[in-house]
């Protein structure tokens, strides 16, 4: 397996090398000289007392392993929760202990078991697989960087242009592949879990343990085997090189690194969740599966017991009597995401160090390699580096506006929310039932979150906030009516000199995870157990009704940066946060007067105003069903509806309001007709006089099919062709040849300046074009759809009618047939 992964990852495995060959050295050194290391106790708030062995105190004192020493198990927890100190060693040590303790009560129950089932005994723990599984735990969190989870998609995303990804860090993602396809029956490893196995399955981890003086029996095993039982430990493997039935002692739904981290967390931070992990581990057992006694319903289970020689299968399960204990568990940890994990300044300070690390490298032009990312500083060092307190031979840093990030999270100087994104905020209209706003909320949200879930994306949205930030800063502060003036010039004078890093959007991702534990029932059946807590109903209710997104700056620019939040996620989403959502964040500013002058600066419309201060709820997308496409049409092209609503509802990625959507649907089906009523008479053939005549043809068939049309109203400077059923702006464009790119956009940029004074999102550009013999579009690709301008919420159709043009052949024979 090493070699597999050596020759997928050349960059990733020579840095991991260089990284093992560097911070083993001590020990090989040690062991080369026949330096003793003995056996040791720590003593433990959790585990109470915790045996190390000879080897495992080896390896506990060398670089690889006390630079966890300075990790924080919290990440950054501890400015909110100031006893929140711990750190990855003491966890990893506190692992071991459970492990232990995992492995002891696993040893009871198939002691007892045994005794009373002589004709199908279970195999017992040995002690060389306890050796294992304990020298597993110790090295499980080797993989996780400074500052925990938090740096963990700095690390798997790649975030653009500026920060180019580098080699070792692209074959990351390639290595979260190969161990899935390696490991096929685990879910994808996280970024800290591959880094860990990358390091025990190195030549330099390879070298320590066939080391004779490290004293630590294998058993059977070589020293490549032992390196494979390992990183199936540490990735809880039920199949694949060296995985067993024990492996998932380590990481599993019940597991000895969950039930420290769990204890350990509530017990630091003062947050007490109050389960009884004795009983828990007493409930835990090993369950020989067979055909026979596997529920039906667990059929990728019977299939793999099938497939093995003995028709059967372990793994490692609950006794029903243990059910209250794990369902305990399951709240415990539930609890913690909500009060601990998931805290809002939590949160800031830790998307804070993200945006740190990644304007860092913006700063210096380059990515930081592996050794630079682990150096072996703990986390406070590492922010006096980058804050430029201390300087370091071992990372290079350029001075920049990083070091204010760095230095905010020295001293507690924490981002403040400006804008709370919700799936239970989203604002819905009046008179709906409760049923119905849900549905609404949960389509909307869905979109918002899936959107955000990525690194890349948040940093792109909070982008666009700083850009409108400064935009409506800049009206703002030159307009003598606003209010507060001189306050308002002075958060533009700020934004101009922070940078967009200080704009931060951040949601915590999704866990929902299912049960998955296997529990033996009195019947002797062997299945999924229920419970009253089910952590993926809970997880989705969790998802729509209290996880919370935000969109964090300094504490001087919230009103403003507020502002511009509410309107990315309008033009973006096309969702506005009820009241609610600016009470939870304690948002005191009216924005009123200020709407006011940005609709005279033509910066938003009525339409924007109207949907920000509530007076209207909800922007729609455009549904296939509604557009009135003739069915001739999808029976020449049957993708046709699907394809224009994709195309309109990616130009309008916020949706219509309920009166714009209305007026499209009904003026499309009149163009539908139109369009028909033009290729099916000598209209193709007429060769137009000039653009009056075009419209004098569009006003007459949009009234037949009656529509409410007004013509040349002055707007904006200029004056409109046609403007139908209030809404919908219709530019008439002549063209002598098939050229009309260029003609089509023009239309559609003057459009933009009626549709900006009108608040219409809806233009459509009809373009009369002179084909030549043979080019002539057929009808059902007449109509194409295209933004006015990119990242505006306003749609642009454009038809072509040909006018004066040839007929084919075939054409012309069709024609005559009808006549005759």
């Amino acid at each position: 397996m090493a070699i597999q992964l050596k020759d997928r990852l050349p960059s990733l495995t020579q840095s991991v090398h260089d990284l093992m060959t560097q911070w083993l050295q001590p020990l090989k050194v040690r062991l080369d000289q026949g330096v003793e290391t003995r056996p040791k106790q720590v003593n433990d708030p959790i585990w109470g007392t915790v045996d190390l062995f000879s080897w495992e105190v080896a390896f506990l004192d060398t670089p690889f392993l006390q630079r966890l020493r300075g990790v924080k198990q919290l990440g950054l927890a501890q400015l909110v929760f100031p006893s929140a100190n711990h750190d990855r060693l003491e966890h990893v040590v506190g692992v071991v202990g459970a492990v232990e303790t995992m492995l002891d009560a696993l040893g009871r129950r198939i002691s007892k078991w045994n005794i009373s089932h002589v004709d199908d005994l279970l195999p017992e723990i040995t002690q060389n697989q306890k050796y294992i599984y304990r020298l597993a735990a110790l090295l499980h969190d080797t993989g996780h960087g400074p500052f925990s989870h938090a740096i963990e998609p700095v690390l798997e995303n790649q975030t653009g242009g500026a920060n180019p990804l580098a080699p070792w860090k692209k074959e990351l993602r390639d290595a979260q592949l190969l161990l899935r396809r390696i490991y096929p029956q685990n879910d994808m490893p996280s970024i800290s879990e591959v880094l860990a196995v990358l390091f025990v399955l190195s030549q330099p981890m390879r070298t320590i343990l066939a080391h004779d003086r490290l004293l630590m029996p294998r058993g059977s095993l070589d020293a490549e085997q032992f390196q494979e039982h390992l990183a199936a430990a540490i990735l809880g493997a039920v199949s694949g090189p060296g995985a067993s039935h024990l492996s998932q002692v380590l990481s599993s739904q019940i597991d000895a690194d969950k039930l420290d981290y769990l204890s350990r967390d509530a017990h630091h931070s003062g947050l007490e969740i109050g389960f009884d992990t004795d009983r828990l581990l007493s409930k835990i057992e090993i369950l020989k599966m067979t055909e026979q006694n596997l529920d039906p319903s667990l059929s990728d289970l019977i299939e793999r017991a099938n497939a093995q020689a003995t028709r059967s299968i372990l793994q490692i399960g609950i006794a029903a009597s243990g059910f209250g204990s794990f369902e305990q568990m399951l709240i415990g940890r539930t609890f913690l995401y909500d009060r601990l994990y998931h805290h809002h300044k939590v949160r800031a300070a830790e998307a804070m160090a993200q945006r740190l690390v990644l304007a860092a490298e913006e700063e210096r032009g380059k990515p930081f390699s592996l050794k630079e990312m682990f150096v072996p500083f703990g986390d406070e060092s590492i922010l006096q580096v980058f804050a430029g307190n201390l300087t370091s031979s071992q990372i290079e840093l350029k001075p920049g506006r990083s070091r204010r990030l760095a230095s905010g999270l020295l001293n507690r100087d924490l981002l403040h929310r400006a804008f709370a994104f919700r799936g239970r905020f989203i604002d819905c209209p009046p008179g709906l039932s409760d049923e119905q706003k849900e549905d609404i909320r949960r389509e909307k949200w869905a979109v918002v979150a899936r959107d955000l879930s990525a690194l890349a994306t948040r940093i792109e949205v909070a982008s666009e906030i700083h850009a409108l930030s400064l935009e409506i800063g800049t009206s703002l502060a030159t307009d003598v009516g606003t209010p507060e003036q001189s306050k308002v010039a002075s958060m533009q004078a700020e934004l101009q000199t922070i940078g967009a890093e200080e704009l931060i959007v951040d949601i915590p991702a999704k866990k929902a995870d299912a049960i998955r534990i296997l529990a033996r029932f009195p019947t002797g059946t062997i299945r999924v157990p229920e419970f009253s807590f089910n952590p993926v109903k809970w997880t989705d209710a969790y998802d729509l009704q209290k996880r919370t997104g935000y969109v964090f700056c300094p504490r001087s620019l919230v009103p403003l940066v507020s502002l511009a939040a509410k309107l990315i996620f309008l033009r973006r989403y096309g969702v506005v946060m009820g009241p609610d959502a600016d009470g939870y964040i304690k948002m005191t500013q009216d924005h009123t007067a200020w709407l006011e002058i940005l609709r005279q600066r033509e910066l938003l419309d009525h339409t924007a105003i109207e949907l920000l201060t509530r007076k209207r709820h909800q922007l729609l997308t455009i549904r296939s069903e509604k557009l009135g496409i003739p069915k001739d049409w999808l029976g020449q092209d049957p993708d046709l509806d699907v394809k224009l609503t994709e195309d309109i509802n990616r130009v309008l990625q916020a949706g219509l309001t309920h009166e714009d959507a209305e007026a499209f649907y009904k003026v499309m089906g009149a163009m539908f007709n139109i369009v028909d009523h033009w290729y099916g008479t000598g209209l193709v053939t007429e060769a137009l006089e000039n653009e009056a005549a075009l419209q004098k043809h569009i006003r007459s068939f949009l009234e037949m099919n009656r529509i409410n049309v007004k013509e040349g109203a002055e707007m904006s400077g200029g004056e409109l062709d046609l403007l139908a059923e209030g809404r919908v702006i219709v530019e008439n464009k002549f063209e002598s040849n098939v050229e009309t790119n260029a003609t089509a956009k023009a239309a559609g940029m003057q459009a933009r300046r009626y549709a900006m004074a009108l608040s219409s999102q809806l233009t459509i550009v009809i373009v009369a074009v002179r084909y030549r013999a043979g080019e002539m579009l057929e009808k059902t690709k007449a109509i194409s759809v295209g933004p006015i301008v990119n990242g505006e919420n306003r749609v642009a159709l454009r038809i072509v009618l040909p006018h004066g043009s040839p007929l084919p052949s075939r054409e012309k024979a069709q024609k005559k047939a009808r006549k005759v």
